[in-house]
């Protein structure tokens, strides 16, 4: 018997990113960059730049090595994408030696400025890095999916003793400034992760009507498995990776076969914590209208005294997502999916 894939989850192969804005002293056009190492399905491996510009919209630069994906969208950022192309991007690196990060990037942009960027931390001194939950769809106009981008070790990078050298084309670039101390160092607001998990949660733009055959109860497209555990009766969603694994557990199972409600948690790494939500389900002959709203955001795991500061319940990082609300109706007789997401904070 057919099953329904209600909605669509979708990893994304971004393993490292840093973010160095710069607000507040802001270029003509931009505002920040983020670099992104990429390593997997479609992209290959190589690097990418998403540049925030000031009117809220950001430019995608792919480095040549991406295979680049012309349709790609970029909705979780503020108001989208502006341009997304291909170039050359040199002396791109992204590491920590020694307790110490290096950030490096070079390209030229749209206007054919040359962007020089290089951070080094040179400090003997310990940090004490954060798992969080980075809340870039907090600012979402039009998101198509719930960016949940875990970031493991995150860290801010440390003032004293690191070398900066920012420029677009012979300009000075001065990076915004962390408003407190960390582990006892004053800290930029530049913060980065050497280790990132990005899921997609109920991509609306890949969401069509979609039947399947199990296999032992499950089905399996990429590294995405949907197990059932009856007929239209989803209990879980497990991202396979290759260090572990995200899951996405529903109680009671999601069980499109008649009016249900229920919670549904998203589970990664223990040290990241989890993040919790409601979901309905509306029965009516063959049409089923679904609900799904994280209401209860993110359960951070803190590990310091300042991060039981930054990660606590009423935190910009905990309850963003509590905003998100996500509306579905699935026509099984017309084969046919509408869905939406909703950012209630714009």
């Amino acid at each position: 018997m057919k099953n329904i894939i209600p909605f669509i989850v979708n990893y994304s192969p971004i393993k490292k990113l840093v973010i160095v804005p710069f607000e507040k002293k802001p270029d003509k056009i931009y505002k920040g960059f983020e670099l992104q190492y990429i390593d997997g399905k479609p992209y290959g491996k190589g690097y990418r730049i998403v540049a925030y510009r000031k009117d809220s919209y950001v430019d995608v630069y792919d480095d040549i090595s991406l295979q680049f994906q012309e349709d790609e969208k970029f909705n979780v950022a503020e108001k989208g994408l502006n341009r997304h192309i291909q170039v050359a991007i040199k002396k791109a690196y992204l590491e920590k030696q020694n307790n110490c990060e290096c950030i490096s990037f070079s390209f030229k942009d749209l206007e054919n400025r040359k962007i020089d960027f290089y951070i080094k931390e040179f400090s003997s001194k310990k940090s004490i890095p954060m798992n969080l939950l980075a809340p870039i769809g907090y600012g979402s106009k039009n998101p198509n999916f719930l960016p949940l981008f875990f970031m493991y070790n995150f860290d801010f990078i440390r003032k004293k003793y690191t070398q900066i050298e920012c420029k677009i084309e012979d300009k000075k670039i001065k990076i915004d400034k962390f408003f407190m101390p960390m582990n006892m160092q004053f800290r930029y607001y530049a913060r980065y992760s050497n280790q990132c998990e990005l899921l997609e949660f109920a991509n609306t733009d890949s969401l069509s009507f979609v039947e399947v055959d199990l296999d032992n109860n499950s089905y399996i497209d990429k590294n995405i498995e949907y197990i059932f555990e009856e007929s239209n009766s989803l209990s879980k969603i497990i991202v396979h990776l290759e260090d572990g694994k995200i899951e996405i557990n529903f109680s009671p199972c999601f069980n499109m076969n008649k009016n249900t409600k229920g919670i549904f948690k998203i589970c990664p790494k223990k040290e990241m914590g989890y993040l919790e939500g409601i979901y309905e389900i509306n029965r009516d002959q063959d049409k089923i209208y679904i609900k799904l709203v994280p209401q209860n955001g993110w359960n951070a795991v803190p590990n310091s005294f300042i991060t039981k500061l930054i990660l606590n319940k009423n935190s910009i990082f905990c309850k963003w997502c509590k905003n998100y609300e996500y509306i579905e109706e699935i026509d099984i007789s017309k084969r046919l999916v509408r869905a939406k997401w909703n950012n209630k904070c714009r």
